[in-house]
């Protein structure tokens, strides 16, 4: 139940995110950046992980 809320909460902000980079102007994005730097971050760290699972996991 819980791993829905959290995929739901992701799932939000991360819409909220895009809204915000269409819709903001370019000098209040700035703000909204460090948020970006993180998801992109998040992104490798998910990608690898993802690898290493696959790797790891074989029938």
């Amino acid at each position: 139940m819980s791993g829905k809320i959290f995929a739901i909460l992701v799932i939000v902000v991360a819409l909220f995110l895009a809204t915000a980079s269409f819709i903001l102007p370019t000098e209040r994005l700035h703000d909204l950046s460090w948020m970006g730097m993180f998801f992109r971050v998040m992104l490798h760290v998910l990608g690898v992980g993802a690898l290493i699972k696959y790797l790891c996991t074989w029938k």
